[in-house]
């Protein structure tokens, strides 16, 4: 499979050295952790004077750790200097809690956004636990992905001249498809391209040539509604004189149904309406309900764009005429509710990592909104299922590119963003203990970070 591919991983050009009275080492994240390894990631930069972007000062980067109780072991000194530090720690023992400590040009990182600051954070105690894996047997894994947002040009709310949105440099005016091509090398390096979900925005504004070249690179990534299933987004909503997305991927207000090796379905729904709100109408109800009452044990992974729960609404800075209306939520959920084997709903749209509360107290379905692809946070998230239950993670190409156009779309918003789009370690890595037994294993290799 040839893919466009960003350049090598972590690879970097010498530069000079930063002069240390300007640096500011922060933003400091656990951004992922598995059963057996962590990724710890910070940036190195100029101060920042309350608007623009505040100039990268790349540095070395260093990362002690050790258990609680005992002297930190240095475990990575790389001097090529770099702004976006990001370092993977593997050969660690599950369910285990660890000190570290990273630091660049001596000076010790700390955490900048709002989900790390907060009091017994990860990243403001300087510790994390190792996750512990379900039981039973691993079953498959799945990745999901939203917001990509081929053709766009600026990220972030465009209010005129106003600077609300980040512009990118020159060498990044496509930098939708360099994080969505980085995500998909990853996918393949990592977990030898599986089944992938990408749930809406695909493209910017539905235009013929940013679908063709969404599908282009869909079709080297796999066959359609084998290797990966596209869901529409508002931004991929119809256009008044044609809808390309609907004649490349799916029709308008159309359910998908795709089941995985290991017997897994993925209810792939239309909630898009026009503007940033979305519904769901008569017909695709239909669609849905037939779908879920013929075989409504079966494990399912549903997905919309929008996000379906009252706390996902009033928790969004958008306010929740920016969600699936209402009426459409509730009786969504109780579908879903109505079908026990529903275990999961992802979600995209807010571009921000985080667990939702569901409306019914019954409810065994587990609600979350993934990152965006396309900016900051940038990545996508993998779903590992075992008999007992699955692990998610989110991660993050860590391809140069990448994170140069990482650091730059973290000021978004005047810097504003990103605080509400992190989510905290939790949000991004977790284990749900639920019963996927009705599966079978596939033939899919257990992924190494797995193997304890």
């Amino acid at each position: 499979m040839s893919l466009p591919s960003p350049s090598a991983r972590l690879a970097a050009a010498p530069v000079a050295a930063p002069t240390s009275a300007r640096l500011v080492v922060t933003d400091l994240e656990v951004s992922t952790v598995t059963p057996t390894s962590v990724v710890i990631s910070w940036i190195t930069r100029a101060p920042y004077r309350l608007h623009g972007v505040p100039a990268p000062l790349p540095s070395d980067t260093r990362l002690e750790l050790g258990p609680p109780g005992e002297p930190f072991v240095l475990v990575h000194d790389d001097p090529t200097p770099r702004a976006f530090h990001v370092v993977e720690i593997k050969g660690l023992e599950p369910g285990r809690t660890y000190r570290f400590r990273a630091t660049s040009n001596g000076r010790q990182a700390g955490p900048g956004l709002r989900p790390a600051t907060r009091r017994g954070t990860n990243e403001r105690n300087g510790e994390f636990t190792t996750l512990l894996p379900p039981s039973g047997r691993y079953l498959t894994t799945i990745a999901l992905a939203n917001d990509i947002h081929i053709g766009e040009r600026r990220q972030g709310i465009v209010l005129g001249a106003l600077p609300t949105s980040v512009r990118p440099e020159d060498t990044q005016s496509d930098y939708a498809e360099l994080m969505f091509a980085a995500a998909l090398c990853d996918l393949q390096d990592r977990y030898a391209s599986p089944l992938l979900v990408v749930n809406g925005d695909l493209t910017y504004d539905n235009t013929s040539e940013q679908v063709r070249r969404a599908r282009e690179m869909l079709d080297e990534y796999g066959a359609q509604r084998v290797d990966w299933v596209a869901t529409r987004g508002n931004h991929d909503h119809p256009r008044r004189d044609a809808d390309p997305f609907g004649e490349a991927f799916v029709g308008y207000q159309e359910t998908q149904k795709v089941c995985e090796a290991s017997g897994l379905r993925i209810l792939a729904m239309d909630s898009t309406h026009g503007s940033g709100g979305g519904w769901i109408l008569p017909d695709q109800y239909d669609q849905i309900m037939a779908e879920l009452q013929a075989d409504p044990d079966r494990p399912t992974i549903a997905c919309t764009h929008h996000p379906v729960t009252t706390d996902a609404a009033w928790s969004s800075v958008s306010g929740p005429q920016f969600m699936l209306r209402g009426a459409d939520r509730l009786r969504l959920q109780i579908l879903e509710n109505n079908a026990p084997g529903v275990f999961l709903h992802h979600a995209g749209h807010t571009h921000r990592m985080r667990r939702d509360r569901a409306d019914l107290f019954t409810s065994q379905t587990n609600y979350i909104e993934n990152a965006a692809c396309a900016a900051y946070p940038g990545g996508y998230a993998v779903v590992h299922l075992y008999e007992g239950g699955y692990i998610l993670n989110f991660w993050r190409p860590a391809y140069p590119d990448a994170l140069d156009w990482l650091y730059r779309s973290r000021w978004q918003m005047l810097g504003i963003g990103p605080h509400f789009m992190l989510g905290t370690t939790a949000d991004r890595n977790h284990v749900v203990h639920c019963d996927l037994s009705g599966l079978q294993p596939s033939e899919r290799e257990q992924p190494t970070e797995l193997l304890v």
